[in-house]
C-alpha cells in the first residue's frame, strides 16, 4: 500500500487491550481516507444503538492519504463518531502537527472503545501503545495538559487533549492539538472525558512513507508549494489571519450580528477585521505543519479587563461568535474569550452561538430566573459573557449546566418557544456566515450537510465567494449570492469536492489553488489510486452518500434537511434586506440531482448501487 500504511491501532479502554487491525486496500480506493475512511469503518463495526457518551461508543481518529507529505495543507487529520451534541454522525477536522506525527508512528488511526475506570492518557512511541494513568492530569487545562505531556515525553511529542470541558461532558467539548488547533464541533471532546481519555501523546517514529511514484510527487510538490506561496489567497491569509474579508462580509450581509437579528453594522466590521487584529494585538504568526501560509495568528494584549498572555490569537469564527454575535466590537474580548475557549476546551463556535441564544431569550423574558439562578445578559457585556464559560465547562449552577448542552438542547429544556431564537442544521450551531447576505447557496449547503450546521463539508462559501471554478469538468458558472440560480448544480459540485477535501484531510485555504487534474495527480503519485476526475469526484460523492446513509440509521430524513425560520426569513436590513431565499424549490432541484428519495433523504437502490454501494443499499432500501 502507497501513502496510507493500512494500520490501525485499535484500544478498549475497559480492559486496556490494544491491538493493530490492517484495513482492507479497497476501504482507501473507494473511499479516500480522512473522515470517509472513518464513515465506511464505523459503517462496518460501530453500534448504532449506544448513546455517544456510553462506554461502548466508538471514537475514530483518522488520517489522509496525504499527511505526513511536506505539502502546504496536508497536515490536517478528522476526527469522527456519534455526536453528543446532535445525536447524528459527527465528524471534524484539525490542522496542526499530530497528523503527520502519527503517520510517522506507522498508522492511520486510532479507534477507541469502552471506558478506562480511572483518567488515563495514551502514549504511543516507537516502542509501543501503553496507557498510562492520568490522575494527576485530569482538571488540567488544555495548556497545562500539553506542557506536562511534553515535559515527560520531550517538546516534539504531538498531543490530542481535553480540558475541563470535555471531562465535564460539555456537548460541544473541543479536543484540542497542541492546545491551541482545534477539533472544534460536534462535541468530540465529551466523548474523550466519557471514556476518562485525557490526552493522547505520539513521538513519531521513522517510518518513511512509500509513495506510488516519488520522482513525479516530488516534482507536483515544488509547483504546488509554490502556487500556494504566491496565491492571492495564500499571501492576504497570511499578513492578515482568517478574518482578512470580515470588512466586506459585513458590507455584503454574511457577518450574522445579535444572534442573527441584523446583517449590517459597519463600525463593528472595521473594529474586528485582520487589519485591526495586525495593528493592535498582533505579535507574530505561526503554521501548521509544511504549510507556507501561516494563518495562525500571535496576539498579546497587556491591559485591561481583558489581557491576555503572548500566544495564540483568535480566528475568524472566534472573533464574530463573540464579537458581532454577542454585539461586541471589543476586538481584545475576542482575543481573551478564545483564548479561555482554548483553555477550557470549548468549541468557540458553539460557545458563542448559545450565549447569543440566552441573550436573546431573556432579552424576550422567555428564561426564568430558576434556569439562569438571577444572571442577567446584555448585548455587548463581554466580562459576563466570557465570566460565564468557566461554569459552563465545569457545569456549574443551574445556568451553566443549561448552556452545557447547547442552544438546541437548552431551548427544548426551556420552552419551544425559545427554538425561534436558535440558527443551527441538524442541532449544530451555523457557522458564522449568514447564507441571506454571503450566498443562497449556503442555505442549501448547511441543511444537507450530513454533520450539521458546517461551512466547510463542502466547498460552497468560496465558490459563492468567486473563488472556486472547475472547468475541467465545465463548472465554471459566475454565481451571484443573493439568488438560487444554479445553486443546486454548484451544491452537487460542492459536495463531491468538500468530501474529497476532508476525506483526503486537505486544507480548503490550501486548495483553492490545487485544479482538479493535480488532485488527481496527488492522489496517484502518493497512494496509486489509479484514478482520474470522473473516477475521484465518484469517490467524493460515495462519501457523502455514505454519512448520509449513517444518519438515516439515526432517524434523520428529508425533514432534517432544513434550518429553522430564523435563518432563513428575510433579513431586516443591510445588503440582504427583504430578500426572500427560495429554499425548497433549491433543495428539491438538489435532490433531483443527487438521485435522493424525497422522503427518506438517502440515495435509492440504483444510484447506491451505481456508485458501487450494494452492501449498504440492502441494510437501508430492506430494513
Amino acid at each position: 500500500m502507497f501513502g496510507n500504511t493500512g494500520k490501525i491501532i485499535k484500544i478498549d479502554l475497559e480492559s486496556g487491550r490494544t491491538a493493530i487491525e490492517s484495513l482492507p486496500e479497497a476501504y482507501y480506493r473507494n473511499f479516500i481516507g480522512g473522515s470517509g475512511l472513518a464513515a465506511k469503518y464505523f459503517w462496518e463495526n460501530g453500534d448504532f444503538g449506544v448513546d455517544p457518551l456510553a462506554p461502548a461508543a466508538m471514537l475514530i481518529f483518522m488520517n489522509g492519504p496525504l499527511a505526513g507529505l511536506r505539502l502546504s495543507g496536508a497536515s490536517r487529520g478528522s476526527v469522527a463518531a456519534r455526536s453528543p451534541l446532535t445525536g447524528n454522525w459527527g465528524d471534524s477536522s484539525c490542522g496542526g502537527y499530530f497528523a503527520p506525527a502519527l503517520r510517522y508512528a506507522g498508522f492511520d488511526g486510532i479507534v477507541i472503545t469502552g471506558r478506562s475506570s480511572s483518567p488515563v492518557w495514551l502514549q504511543i512511541d516507537p516502542t509501543g501503545v501503553t496507557l498510562r494513568a492520568a490522575d494527576d492530569l485530569w482538571g488540567q487545562t488544555t495548556s497545562e495538559t500539553d506542557r506536562a505531556l511534553k515535559a515527560e515525553n520531550g517538546r516534539f511529542c504531538r498531543t490530542l487533549v481535553i480540558g475541563p470541558a470535555g471531562e465535564h461532558g460539555v456537548r460541544y467539548a473541543n479536543i484540542m492539538n497542541e492546545a491551541h488547533h482545534a477539533f472544534g464541533r460536534a462535541g468530540f471532546g465529551a466523548v474523550m472525558g466519557s471514556k476518562n481519555l485525557k490526552a493522547i501523546a505520539v513521538n513519531a517514529g521513522k517510518n518513511r512513507m512509500q509513495l506510488a511514484d516519488p520522482q513525479k510527487f516530488a516534482d507536483l510538490r515544488r509547483t504546488l508549494n509554490q502556487q500556494v506561496r504566491d496565491s492571492i489567497t495564500g499571501m492576504v491569509l497570511g499578513e492578515l489571519g482568517t478574518a482578512a474579508r470580515l470588512e466586506y462580509g459585513v458590507c455584503n450581509g454574511d457577518v450574522p450580528i445579535r444572534n442573527w437579528t441584523s446583517s449590517f453594522w459597519e463600525e463593528m466590521g472595521e473594529a474586528l477585521t485582520g487589519d485591526a487584529l495586525s495593528e493592535t494585538y498582533l505579535t507574530g504568526r505561526k503554521a501548521c505543519a509544511f504549510c507556507s501560509i501561516a494563518c495562525k495568528r500571535v496576539v498579546r494584549v497587556d491591559d485591561g479587563p481583558f489581557a491576555v498572555a503572548n500566544g495564540p490569537g483568535p480566528e475568524y469564527e472566534t472573533i464574530v461568535s463573540f464579537g458581532a454575535l454577542l454585539g461586541s466590537m471589543d476586538l481584545a474580548a475576542t482575543c481573551r474569550a478564545g483564548r479561555v475557549c482554548n483553555e477550557l476546551g470549548l468549541d468557540t463556535i458553539s460557545a458563542g452561538a448559545t450565549l447569543a441564544w440566552a441573550t436573546e431569550a431573556m432579552h424576550k423574558q422567555a428564561l426564568s430566573e430558576e434556569k439562569t439562578a438571577g444572571m442577567r445578559l446584555q448585548w455587548g457585556d463581554m466580562q459576563t459573557y466570557i465570566g460565564l464559560l468557566p461554569q459552563i465547562a465545569r457545569r456549574q449552577g443551574p445556568f451553566g449546566n443549561l448552556l452545557a448542552d447547547g442552544s438546541v438542547a437548552a431551548a427544548r429544556k426551556t420552552g419551544e418557544q425559545t427554538l425561534a431564537y436558535t440558527a443551527h442544521s441538524k442541532g449544530l450551531e451555523a457557522p458564522m456566515h449568514d447564507p441571506r447576505g454571503g450566498g443562497h447557496g449556503l442555505a442549501l449547503a448547511y441543511a444537507v450537510s450530513p454533520r450539521g450546521g458546517c461551512h466547510v463539508a463542502t466547498t460552497m462559501l468560496p465558490m459563492e465567494a468567486g473563488a472556486c471554478y472547475y472547468p475541467e469538468i465545465d463548472f465554471d458558472l459566475d454565481l451571484e449570492p443573493m439568488t438560487g440560480r444554479d445553486k443546486p448544480l454548484a451544491a452537487v459540485v460542492a459536495a463531491e469536492i468538500g468530501a474529497i477535501e476532508n476525506s483526503a484531510c486537505f486544507c480548503q485555504f490550501a486548495d483553492r489553488e490545487i485544479t482538479l487534474p493535480q488532485w488527481v495527480d496527488l492522489f496517484n503519485t502518493v497512494a496509486g489510486y489509479d484514478w482520474n476526475i470522473r473516477t475521484m469526484l465518484r469517490a467524493g460523492r460515495r462519501v457523502f452518500y455514505l454519512k448520509r446513509l449513517l444518519n438515516f440509521r439515526y432517524g434523520r430524513t428529508a425533514a432534517d434537511d432544513t434550518l429553522p425560520p430564523r435563518m432563513l426569513e428575510p433579513a431586516r436590513d443591510g445588503e440582504p434586506e427583504g430578500i426572500q431565499i427560495n429554499f425548497e424549490e433549491m433543495k428539491a432541484a438538489f435532490y433531483d440531482l443527487m438521485g435522493l428519495d424525497p422522503q427518506k433523504g438517502i440515495p435509492s437502490r440504483e444510484v447506491l448501487e451505481t456508485y458501487q454501494m450494494p452492501a449498504e443499499a440492502s441494510v437501508v432500501w430492506e430494513a
